[in-house]
């Protein structure tokens, strides 16, 4: 078996939705939901928080299971830090592989989790990601079709299936991350895209998306789901 540990990351300073991890949400919080199912997810070796601000080191106290991951100032900093900064304390895992879980995605659930591992210790690629499939139509900055380029083709029912990144989860080799400061090369499978159900993939990186996001989160916390996850 290989060793994986999961590491929630969180930070104040979101450049798009300002302190969205700590936001009231639908009663409490995306980074307290995501914790919450971490805390349940006894399949990691270890599960951590990496943060540096003491504002969310607290959040993390009533949950027995996650560990504090100390992070630098410098990984927090507001906007795009180098990989090699922001994850620096990757390395401080005592584990082969890292399972990075997003806070921001409050409608993924503990067995989509628990699969992915089950998955990732069943196979051998180099790196994982969370995807689904999908027939969008993409053009690149040259306005040239690299997805569907059937002129016969109006639809996105049929045709190629490409992989979207879901950005719910990575997998990544800590060696490889030692050695290399980023992740993977994005050759072939890798990552390798690991397919979870598209209803569990609403990730709140705009204003727009924390309102329907929490939206949703109420309405099924209001038909009984006391996790606001599709059961």
């Amino acid at each position: 078996m290989k060793t994986i540990s999961a590491v929630i990351n969180a930070r104040l300073e979101s450049s798009r939705v300002p302190g969205k991890l700590v936001r009231p949400f639908g009663g409490t919080t995306l980074l307290e939901i995501a914790l919450g199912k971490l805390n349940r997810a006894d399949f990691f070796e270890r599960r951590y928080l990496g943060v540096a601000e003491h504002e969310l080191k607290r959040l993390a106290v009533p949950f027995e299971n996650i560990e504090i991951l100390n992070r630098d100032v410098a990984a927090v900093r507001k906007g795009v830090n180098p990989p090699e900064v922001t994850f620096a304390h990757y390395l401080k895992v005592p584990s082969e592989y890292i399972f990075v879980f997003n806070p921001c995605l409050p409608f993924i659930t503990v067995d989509t989790l628990e699969r992915a591992v089950e998955y990732f210790q069943a196979t051998s690629f180099p790196s994982y990601t969370s995807g689904v499939p999908t027939r969008d139509w993409i053009f690149d900055d040259e306005g040239r079709a690299l997805t569907n380029s059937d002129p016969r083709n109006v639809t996105t029912n049929v045709g190629k299936v490409f992989y979207k990144a879901a950005h719910a989860f990575h997998i990544v080799n800590k060696s490889f991350f030692e050695k290399h400061g980023y992740f993977w090369n994005f050759n072939p499978h890798d990552p390798h895209v690991i397919i979870i159900p598209e209803e569990e993939t609403i990730d709140v990186d705009s204003e727009i998306e924390f309102a329907f996001a929490e939206f949703c989160y109420l309405r099924r916390h209001q038909c009984g789901d006391a996790d606001g996850e599709i059961v």
